[in-house]
């Protein structure tokens, strides 16, 4: 890709403007694109990767700041097994919600389709990591005309207790959307992962899961969890989800 392939840009929300990484897919101006949720560390090079792999398969990838409402919005990634987010990564985790995330979303593709990248996708897909595996899900039930799909990897406080709960989402779910659960994850844990499998037991949407034998983190190259292999068929099943109904 060339330098004006891959850039941040800035896209204005209701909320004010939020940063997004932008990776093209080469010449293709209708590209399919997937839409990358942050996990709790905010906008980096770890983020960027994942999008430019994305890039290098034929898929445009966007990674929206969803932070962007705060005065701090980068934060140190944790790496360690034992090694918790500092405090104020977990408070901008706690006052992100998925209400917010929507109006992002909707913002973001918005721009999209009125050609601020100079292209415009021809479908989304939602793929959250972590944190991102929540709003993920959001995004895929707000805009199902628009978004084709979703998957959340190694995804976050999907099990709440309370009406509010995100695993309440996938009964509107209307889209083929993913769960890839991490084994001992303590932000999902064996017993949310079975709320999580008898809810999309119930769906009306194809609605799969399964829990990869590898540590929460998976994705990440720089971490002590990082499983190549894990993340390599993860990105596999994601990329043939994008492109199902493209061939």
């Amino acid at each position: 890709m060339t330098r004006d392939d891959a850039r941040l840009v800035k896209v204005d929300t209701p909320d004010g403007p939020m940063d997004v990484f932008l990776a093209l897919a080469g010449d293709d101006p209708h590209a399919p694109c997937a839409i990358i949720y942050m996990d709790v560390f905010g906008l980096r090079d770890e983020l960027f990767e994942l999008a430019r792999a994305f890039a290098a398969d034929g898929i445009a990838a966007v990674v929206p700041d969803l932070f962007h409402r705060l005065p701090v919005s980068r934060f140190p990634p944790a790496n360690g097994r034992d090694v918790r987010p500092e405090p104020t990564a977990i408070e901008a985790n706690d006052n992100t919600t998925l209400a917010m995330s929507r109006i992002d979303t909707r913002a973001l593709v918005a721009w999209l389709d009125a050609a601020g990248a100079n292209f415009r996708p021809k479908r989304y897909f939602a793929i959250g990591f972590c944190m991102g595996g929540r709003h993920a899900l959001a995004a895929a039930v707000a805009l199902p005309d628009r978004v084709s799909g979703g998957m959340s990897v190694h995804g976050g406080r999907l099990v709440t207790n309370g009406a509010e709960s995100p695993h309440h989402l996938i009964a509107d779910l209307k889209v083929p959307f993913h769960f890839a659960c991490a084994r001992d994850d303590p932000t999902c844990s064996r017993a949310h992962c079975e709320i999580l499998q008898a809810t999309a037991a119930e769906s009306a949407a194809r609605v799969t899961l399964e829990t990869v034998d590898a540590h929460h983190g998976w994705s990440f190259p720089a971490r002590w969890s990082y499983d190549p292999a894990a993340a390599a068929r993860i990105h596999q099943r994601a990329c043939a989800m994008i492109t199902v109904d493209l061939t």
